[in-house]
């Protein structure tokens, strides 16, 4: 076993204690290893590897990182998944983007030619009237383009925080990682690729319910 591989089994084994005893050590435990982490963030990446150890036996979940190039770990990268998602996307594309930059405009292109080939997609966006690079996505919606903006003008801090990506209703990535160069290339970022429709559609699910509270509003 590598050094790498033994430290994830660490990880897991501690994200198992803490569910099982109500404690939250694997969040301590990450920010000692990535102390650029913030707690919230340790959080979210502890909590979003404890729901995907829940899956059932056919559901498959691979660990995703984005990382310095020097860092060697069994796992793939933030970027290579997200390309070959919304590439290979045949049927729809769910998608969130609480940070949108330029970084991502080529595939904000593959996105609009999907779309313009009858691939549905649901693009929700974080406050987008602060996103100056959603503008050609905004210009090209339409019948298979939906956008969706959640801004909330009783509470300024509160935001659309997950990045989430879905395809087809059978793989989702769910991950710490925002749609820019940072996120995918430069952070240190952690999530999951999970393969199953249960959990496809659970995540379109709480998508559609927010649509129908109209907590998120169509643009």
């Amino acid at each position: 076993m590598s050094d790498g591989d033994f430290k994830g089994e660490i990880l897991l084994n501690t994200i198992k204690a803490d569910s099982a005893n109500g404690t939250g050590n694997a969040t301590d435990a990450l920010r000692r290893k990535y102390p650029g982490l913030s707690e919230s963030e340790c959080e979210e990446i502890a909590g979003t590897i404890k729901v995907a150890m829940t899956m059932e036996p056919t559901d498959k979940v691979s660990l995703v990182v984005t990382a310095p190039p020097s860092f060697r770990i069994d796992a793939k990268p933030t970027m290579t998944v997200v390309q070959s998602m919304i590439e290979s996307a045949k049927r729809n594309i769910l998608i969130t983007g609480y940070s949108l930059s330029s970084y991502f405009s080529e595939l904000t292109d593959t996105i609009i030619d999907k779309s313009q080939r009858g691939v549905f997609v649901k693009f929700f966006i974080n406050n987008i009237e602060q996103q100056p690079d959603a503008d050609k996505l905004l210009r090209y919606k339409g019948r298979f383009l939906k956008l969706y903006d959640y801004s909330n003008e009783d509470d300024k801090m509160a935001a659309l925080h997950a990045k989430t990506i879905s395809v087809d209703m059978k793989q989702t990535l769910i991950t710490s990682a925002n749609l820019s160069y940072h996120g995918q290339e430069g952070n240190i970022e952690l999530g999951t690729l999970v393969d199953s429709i249960r959990i496809a559609k659970q995540v379109d699910d709480i998508f559609t319910h927010l649509i129908f509270k109209k907590i998120v509003k169509e643009i």
